[in-house]
């Protein structure tokens, strides 16, 4: 990057090397023209630039272009930039850190002074445990205090990050599942070397580089560990719009699904016990297949209270008042929704804040954590985190059907900026249609159908009973709606509401709807994408396929056992199949 800074960024490294003199380095990519030496060198034919790793310090003289001449160059061996770049950048300057410990902190970090005075205790803990003179193989994991918390997105995110960097690591720790998560942690050098470095740089499968430095020191074994501890913080500024958190999440559930994939993970697979195998399974892939599971769950059960509703064709039918308990299928799916979403509910969600309830608590008292939780409940947290969950779930299922997961810039805006309804250049409605708000229109169609059919006619008991699963299903509904409009900011404001109409009548109907089918065919098309999603979705679709054939042929048979030499079998056989087709159209559009 220093080989390509531009004149006002060399004036602020200019100035950082002025005010740090003495412990700032700089090590960057740069390359150089082949040059009549190249075959006394061995340079590739095709090859037309030699690339090195340099360092610049303050002692460096100048070049012409007011860049500093490198003080150390190490030649490559061909272009260096084989993934995404971060991984890449991390490795390459490995060569000139000094002793044995390294740390790899990102640029949105920093430390404090009363921070620094704990160093010895941290370079402490790779003291060797036999006496001897040299160090352990150990990563020693830290936690970040999280500075951005502005806004309530903000605070939504730093309270997540604050409990998944202390209470959960610690956890994660004691039962042998943390890895490496790149930012506080320090780690023995020499081992991290051994291993190709600090971070996996392939593009696309090492999407997220750094847990892949902790798989691969785990497999390896001999007496290598990871542990955490507490008494070490970072300064960390997190993302702070509604956009940018969701973009941050959606890259790490692409990045999860490339993971699964792996061979380190499946070794671990084979190596890890039990205990320790389902660990790491919570710890990493599980917390995205859950919340895949989690934003599914709503549909199927809503799917499944309409195929009831709608094909409940026995209770007209004489022939099975001896056989057939005189319920309703609306009354027997009732039932089977209050055992499921009780007032247990409320626990549920409650357990969801418990690990930042504990950790503000030993922090900072139990009156504090009390205000956080509270405060995070009115500010409307629930809606983020589902709307959260959908887009996780996506991200990773689609990684897994049709790969390219690539590394996304989520940048660090202020959440004061507000984002357009629908544009050209992209808006909340082209970014969160395909995602949300589409599954959202669905789920409140299927549930009006319910209400219609006579889904809710189950008596007062069961339906005061029913509140809670209503209140889940309104929360889904209301959060892949409208969640973010909600926390847009000035989403509503009457200058902006009239922009907004007129960035709609552009995008649909201005130039013949050009725009809208560009951005059809881009995000819902996707023309060329390839054919690796076709056999997984074709295996999804013929299981679908095989239990409607199984419904079906259970109906058929029963009318035949019932109408046998009846002159309205045919009536009734084709009455059947229209409703069960009927029923295939409404997986269709709910699901």
């Amino acid at each position: 990057m220093y080989a390509s800074f531009k004149p006002h960024q060399l004036e602020h490294t200019e100035r950082l090397f002025q005010k740090f003199p003495k412990s700032l380095q700089v090590a960057f990519i740069d390359s150089k023209e082949v040059g009549p030496s190249a075959q006394n060198d061995s340079i590739h034919p095709a090859q037309q630039q030699r690339y090195y790793s340099c360092l610049v310090d303050s002692s460096c003289g100048f070049l012409s272009d007011n860049r500093r001449r490198p003080r150390l160059e190490i030649e490559l061996p061909g272009y260096p930039i084989l993934g995404d770049g971060k991984g890449d950048n991390q490795n390459h300057a490995l060569p000139f850190s000094r002793c044995f410990i390294i740390q790899t902190i990102d640029a949105n970090q920093g430390a404090y002074f009363e921070q620094m005075l704990l160093l010895p205790c941290a370079l402490g803990e790779f003291r060797s445990s036999w006496g001897g003179r040299g160090i352990e193989p150990r990563i020693v994991g830290f936690p970040e205090h999280i500075t951005s918390d502005i806004g309530s997105i903000g605070d939504f995110a730093a309270g997540a990050e604050a409990a998944f960097g202390t209470t959960l690591q610690r956890a994660y720790s004691f039962l042998g599942a943390r890895m490496h998560y790149g930012h506080p942690d320090m780690m023995n050098k020499e081992f991290m070397i051994q291993q190709g470095g600090v971070s996996k740089a392939t593009k696309t499968v090492n999407l997220s580089e750094d847990i892949f430095a902790g798989m691969d020191f785990t497999l390896r074994g001999e007496g290598r560990n990871i542990v955490h501890r507490e008494y070490f913080h970072l300064a960390k500024g997190r993302d702070l719009g509604f956009n940018t958190v969701l973009t941050f999440f959606s890259k790490l559930a692409a990045g999860t699904g490339e993971q699964i994939l792996t061979r380190q993970m499946l070794r671990i697979g084979h190596v890890f016990d039990l205990p320790e195998l389902l660990s790491f399974y919570y710890a990493h892939a599980g917390f995205y297949l859950t919340q895949f599971l989690l934003s599914k769950s709503i549909p199927l059960l809503v799917y499944i209270w309409l195929v009831v509703v709608l094909d409940d064709p026995e209770q007209n039918f004489h022939a099975m008042d001896n056989t057939d308990v005189q319920e309703s299928g609306a009354v027997i799916v009732a039932k089977m929704l209050v055992t499921q979403y009780s007032w247990l509910l409320v626990l549920f969600i409650l357990a969801q804040t418990a690990p930042l309830f504990i950790q503000i608590w030993l922090e900072s008292g139990i009156i504090a954590a009390f205000s956080r939780v509270l405060k995070q409940f009115f500010t409307l947290a629930p809606l983020h985190f589902i709307f959260q969950a959908k887009v996780i779930g996506i991200y990773i299922s689609r990684e897994l059907l049709h790969g390219g997961a690539s590394y996304v810039a989520t940048g660090r805006g202020l959440p004061t900026e507000r984002r357009a309804f629908i544009g050209r250049q992209g808006g909340l409605y082209n970014d969160f249609a395909a995602l949300a708000f589409y599954d959202g229109a669905r789920l409140l169609t299927a549930v009006l159908i319910v209400a219609l059919a006579g889904g809710l006619d189950v008596g007062d008991k069961l339906w005061s009973a029913l509140f809670w699963w209503l209140f889940a299903v309104f929360l889904t509904i209301t959060s892949w709606l409208f969640a973010p409009f909600i926390f847009n900011p000035y989403q509503f404001a009457y200058k902006h509401f009239c922009g907004d109409v007129r960035d709609w009548r552009e995008f649909f109907l201005g130039d013949r709807s050009a725009h809208w089918v560009r951005w059809y065919e881009s995000s819902q098309l996707k023309p060329g994408s390839g054919l690796r999603a076709a056999p997984m979705e074709v295996a999804i679709w013929a299981a679908y396929l095989a239990s409607f054939y199984t419904i079906l042929s259970e109906k058929v048979h029963m009318l035949s056992v019932i109408f046998t030499g009846d002159a309205w079998f045919c009536l009734r056989y084709f009455l059947a199949i229209i409703r069960l087709l009927l029923v295939l159209l409404l997986f269709v559009v709910v699901c």
